[in-house]
């Protein structure tokens, strides 16, 4: 078995040798060939081409005439080649084009054999003709000092067809040879198909994960010290893969569970793979694997990060950051490195949504903010009355009344304030959360006129409203009822003696739009989209009238809880330049109302 197996080895290189010297041979043959064909071809055509030159040099016909074309014609004929005649790279002749055709052809000046011949007096190309729709051997020669080429093309294709004639007579003679070795090596191969059969098959199985599999063992047989190895190696395999498949299993779960988003690059930057929370957080992120991560969300600051790691411009293998979105969103970014088995470095990016802990951040930020802010003004004067009664206590009945009521006010004032930045930093931390339902919109609007009637009477203002439909709108009986308080009250507030406030309600398509109309002194066109924002009050006597400046933010951040929304259409009336209307949108459901004791 020994000696067969070497000499089948023997067998198999020399045939292998031989084949291969055959090829080169070919090769080699083919080249000198090809290369004597195409200067056969260059000569004959320069042989043609000083005969044509020779030929117009002596003739009296002009070049660009149509008689020349005829010439030139003639000639292309009879020596069965193109004849091209180009001055400062216009053609004027052209055996194989018609003479109508001539002025559309294209500038020859730049052709590569007109401008080796301008260089040099003799210029030769082979490429694919446009014109003539086949590959062609091109000859050109300067004929005078003004610009004139004379060109001569002849077919490829007769060269092609005699390197094919060569390529079709080696090729069958290869084949046969192969045919003759393929045909001794089966033979030859029979006596030792059985072992090498029983080894592949063993060592497929064993590469498709049945590491129980084992080959039979013969002793003293020439496949033995292989079929050991493989024995062994496939025992040790196993027991490893069986680890490795823990350990695996346990970062998948990990991977696909984790609530923080996770995108692996690879050594180039580019995205790798991504977890289940990576598509959670950042939409049709899989679709953009292998892109850099600055495609998916178009923030240089996480490219910047991975650049830097990557190119090893920095001293850490980590970083981290803190990005906001374009959709409002704030993303904690770990960027860490690591090493493969190839000992390339690769990144993993760790997203953390951190939207929340930043939103409630801001409302903490902002409600300290406006709390010292707000409440600063009414403290100052609560504390400067207070130490003028202790000081120095006015011996008027009246001062001292006026002091009371000061101070009273001005503590009235900051509760109003304190009041509203809790239900407008509840609203707004309630968002979309918050569990609206179907309501009745009568009755909350008129649950409102009722609270606002004996106000609406101590300023002799006439509340009225008008045929409310009876339809149920998204929202709660409470929310709705406290935007309908504070229009009213606004309303009543700055509106002169003597006038109305009118509530009106209407249905525009899918929705419900009710308007709360006064006639005060209206609100100037810049002012009616900061009248929402928090604080901002067109009364400069704020505490005077007990304003605090967050009602109509409070009303605008309900109604978008409840998928409306707020706005003032102000002059009402266009001729005095007077009267507000404040128009609330909200949702029409044709649900039931759910109506519960506390509505009530």
């Amino acid at each position: 078995m020994p000696k067969q197996s070497l000499h089948m080895r023997i067998l198999l290189w020399g045939w292998g040798i031989m084949l291969c010297t055959l090829l080169l041979t070919f090769w080699f043959y083919y080249g000198t060939v090809s290369d004597e064909l195409t200067a056969s071809s260059r000569q004959n055509t320069s042989r043609l081409l000083n005969y044509v030159r020779w030929k117009i040099s002596h003739s009296p016909i002009k070049p660009g005439s149509t008689d020349f074309q005829h010439e030139i014609n003639e000639l292309g004929s009879h020596l069965n080649i193109r004849i091209t005649y180009i001055k400062n790279g216009k053609v004027l002749a052209d055996s194989k084009v018609k003479a109508a055709r001539i002025p559309e052809l294209d500038d020859h000046s730049n052709r590569p054999e007109v401008l080796a011949a301008e260089a040099s007096g003799t210029g030769k190309n082979i490429r694919y003709s446009k014109t003539l729709q086949t590959r062609m051997l091109y000859v050109a020669q300067v004929m005078n000092e003004q610009g004139e080429f004379l060109r001569l093309a002849m077919p490829y294709s007769v060269i092609s067809e005699r390197l094919d004639k060569v390529m079709l007579h080696v090729t069958v003679l290869l084949v046969l040879l192969a045919l003759g070795a393929a045909i001794l090596l089966v033979f030859v191969g029979k006596r030792t198909t059985a072992a090498v059969k029983e080894v592949s098959a063993t060592a497929q199985a064993i590469g498709e994960g049945d590491y129980s599999k084992r080959i039979r063992v013969i002793p003293g047989g020439e496949y033995e010290p292989m079929a050991e190895s493989i024995n062994t190696m496939a025992k040790k395999i196993q027991g490893h893969i069986r680890i490795i498949e823990d350990q695996r299993n346990q970062l998948d779960a990990m991977f696909e569970n984790m609530t923080e988003g996770i995108m692996v690059l690879d050594p180039q930057g580019k995205i790798e793979s991504v977890n289940k929370s990576m598509t959670e957080l950042i939409p049709d992120t899989q679709n953009f694997i292998g892109r850099a991560p600055l495609e998916v969300m178009t923030k240089h600051e996480i490219q910047d990060a991975v650049d830097k790691i990557i190119r090893h411009d920095s001293e850490k293998d980590s970083d981290s950051l803190i990005v906001d979105l374009a959709d409002g969103r704030s993303m904690n970014v770990t960027v860490c490195s690591y090493r493969d088995y190839k000992n390339r470095r690769k990144l993993i990016l760790v997203f953390h949504d951190i939207s929340e802990v930043r939103r409630i951040e801001k409302i903490l930020r902002d409600f300290v903010s406006n709390a010292s802010h707000q409440l600063r003004t009414p403290l100052t004067s609560i504390k400067g009355y207070s130490e003028t009664l202790i000081d120095n206590p006015p011996q008027d009945q009246k001062i001292l009344t006026n002091f009371l009521k000061t101070i009273r006010d001005n503590a009235d004032h900051m509760s109003k304030v304190i009041t509203g930045m809790f239900a407008l930093a509840r609203s707004e931390y309630s968002g979309k959360k918050l569990r609206a339902r179907p309501t009745n919109l009568q009755k909350s609007i008129a649950l409102s006129t009722a609270n606002l009637q004996n106000l609406a009477e101590n300023k002799n203002i006439k509340l009225s409203k008008e045929e409310i439909p009876l339809i149920h709108v998204t929202g709660t009986s409470e929310g709705l009822v406290q935007i309908f308080d504070n229009l009213i009250e606004n309303a009543i507030k700055y509106a002169p003696e003597h006038t109305e406030v009118a509530v009106q309600a209407e249905i525009d398509a899918d929705f419900a739009i009710i308007k709360v109309v006064d006639e005060g002194p209206g609100i100037a066109r810049a002012d009616r989209e900061r009248i929402f924002e928090r604080f901002f009050k067109l009364d400069e006597n704020a505490v005077g009238h007990g304003s605090s400046g967050l009602g109509l933010a409070l009303c605008r951040s309900l109604a978008r809880n409840f998928n409306g929304d707020i706005w003032v259409e102000s002059p009402v009336d266009a001729a005095t330049g007077t009267g507000s209307s404040f128009c609330v949108k909200l949702p029409v459901t044709a649900e039931q109302a759910y109506e519960s004791g506390q509505d009530s």
